[in-house]
């Protein structure tokens, strides 16, 4: 066998003859752990080693042939629906950009802040004329600044203080800063701690449960059992309001 492995060896061309006996001793154990003699493990290895890395060279032209064909054949990016999706909210966004050197900008935040200035000098306004209406009430509320910012921010403000005439006499007798009833009767009664805190929760109440509702609804429902005196002294306040042009 050594001997006809010799005669093939011979017949190879000297470079090849070199090149097989410089195969990786990897490729050797391996050709050689399938069992092929020894004499022949080199050669075997050799042309392994070539048909392997053939087959890598094979595979890497492949890819890269499709990556190619890819590019070429396939559309262009900017006509793909996902470039255009972004291509069109882009520019939905810079419409929408304001210049903030533009006399647009300009006279948005001149009305702005005109719209701000009137809100400013109306609750200053309410809150002034309320001042002057509970101290002629001789009220604790026109002394207290807390509360009458309260009242005047109050979406409620005009019901807050006219259940108060009628429940303790614009805040003349309140049981724990509570001015109003809330609860119904000692020791259901809320406790506060200050007026402010007590016209807080007093708006809350009425803008989410007695919204838009009459005056004569809140007997039987918020005041028990109520009486003509309760809504005829509620209306008079509210009148006062009208009168005096406190809105």
């Amino acid at each position: 066998m050594k001997s006809k492995v010799k005669q093939i060896k011979h017949l190879l061309p000297p470079h090849i003859h070199k090149t097989i006996k410089k195969s990786t001793w990897m490729a050797r154990e391996v050709v050689h752990f399938t069992g092929i003699p020894t004499a022949y493990s080199e050669t075997v290895a050799w042309f392994a080693e070539r048909v392997f890395l053939g087959a890598i060279c094979i595979a890497t032209a492949a890819f890269a042939g499709g990556v190619l064909f890819t590019l070429y054949a396939s559309p262009p990016i900017a006509q793909s629906p996902q470039y255009t999706y972004i291509a069109d909210h882009a520019n939905m966004a810079k419409e929408q950009f304001i210049d903030f050197a533009s006399p647009f900008f300009e006279q948005l935040l001149i009305e702005n802040y005109m719209a701000e200035k009137l809100e400013e000098d109306a609750l200053a306004k309410r809150k002034e004329q309320l001042q002057t209406y509970l101290a002629g009430k001789n009220s604790p509320f026109a002394d207290d600044d807390k509360t009458l910012t309260a009242l005047a921010e109050a979406k409620n403000m005009k019901l807050i203080i006219a259940i108060s005439f009628v429940e303790s006499n614009f805040g003349k007798h309140c049981y724990y800063f509570n001015c109003s009833g809330i609860g119904g009767s000692v020791p259901n009664l809320r406790k506060y701690k200050s007026y402010a805190e007590w016209v807080l929760d007093f708006d809350k109440l009425l803008e989410g449960r007695y919204k838009n509702l009459p005056v004569e609804k809140f007997i039987g429902l918020y005041v028990q059992p109520g009486s003509p005196n309760w809504i005829n002294g509620v209306k008079k306040v509210l009148s006062e309001f009208k009168k005096q042009g406190i809105v």
